[in-house]
């Protein structure tokens, strides 16, 4: 009996021991499966950007001028925080500036913007290398300077350009005979020295608008810039900005440039700079009557008429 006792309460203990065991190992269970994995190691992943704005401006020497205004955006794309940033700016592999960043936090950017200024129809390419320990990134940006050749309300004025030197050289040669007033004589030069030639054959396109100094080089035009040519020489020699203009008229689809002046005691003009001598007054009234003005503009004002 006394045995029958002992073999019970071995089992009992040995069902002990399992149940133990058992619990032991579903608490185990759940608290391995409960656990959040462990947080990786912090790292830093910078990342750079650039974008680009600009507008054109005249200058002293009237060459249009470009002014671009560069933005740069670096940021910290890990997760760790970032600090003692290197940065450094180049303009056509130039180094244009150099500076550092005391620290970034995760996720967090920096952003700040430089100006460039362009001559016309050139581009500069602008890099920015930021770069932290390990990670180090480039932005790189094209900026074009291209000058709209066509018709253009917001440019056309950048195309008059009486403080260019060559116009003022060119002023000297003209004037010369004290029996012939100054507008006549330069509007009959001109006429003589420059010749008409399309854009199409010139330069390959149906709108190519010359600056003044690119006409007096290449000796020839068409409409416009025969208009932009001879205000700008109007312009230099002393007609102020109210009584001289280039205005852009049309005829049944058809668009023609002259210039319009007001001259002392005859009063307002209408000019074809393409013809000179007997063609002043009433060749230019024959010439330019079918046109209705649209615009007129000159370096300091644009006016739809």
């Amino acid at each position: 009996m006394a045995a029958h006792r002992g073999t019970r309460a071995q089992t009992v203990l040995v069902i002990l021991v399992i149940l133990v065991i058992g619990i032991i190992g579903l608490y185990c269970y759940f608290e391995f499966w409960r656990t959040e994995p462990s947080e990786p190691d912090q790292m830093v992943n910078i990342g750079v950007d650039l974008s680009e704005s600009g507008e054109w401006q005249s200058t002293l020497t009237d060459s249009p001028l470009y002014i671009s205004v560069v933005t740069y955006v670096i940021s910290n794309h890990g997760t760790g925080t970032a600090e003692g940033i290197q940065a450094t700016i180049s303009i056509d592999d130039v180094v244009f500036d150099e500076f550092s960043l005391a620290f970034l936090a995760s996720k967090d950017t920096f952003a700040d913007e430089f100006s460039v200024s362009m001559d016309f129809d050139s581009s500069k390419e602008i890099s920015l290398t930021a770069s932290c320990g390990n990670s180090t990134d480039t932005g790189v940006l094209t900026v074009t300077a291209f000058l709209d050749r066509r018709f253009n309300p917001d440019l056309a004025s950048l195309y008059i350009t009486p403080s260019d030197s060559i116009i003022q050289q060119t002023l000297d040669e003209i004037v010369s005979n004290p029996l012939v007033p100054d507008w006549i004589e330069i509007r009959d030069w001109v006429a003589d020295e420059i010749e008409y030639v399309s854009d199409t054959t010139a330069h390959g396109v149906s709108e190519y608008w010359q600056l003044p100094r690119e006409t007096l080089s290449l000796g020839t035009g068409d409409c416009e810039d025969f208009s932009i040519l001879l205000c700008s020489l109007y312009r230099a020699i002393g007609w102020n900005e109210n009584r001289v203009y280039v205005v852009i008229g049309e005829n049944e689809g058809m668009y023609h440039a002259w210039v319009k002046l007001d001259v002392d005691i005859i009063g307002w003009q209408n000019i074809e700079p393409q013809a000179g001598g007997f063609n002043t007054l009433v060749g230019d009234f024959l010439s330019l009557s079918d046109y209705t003005a649209k615009w007129n503009f000159n370096d300091v004002h644009f006016n739809t008429v």
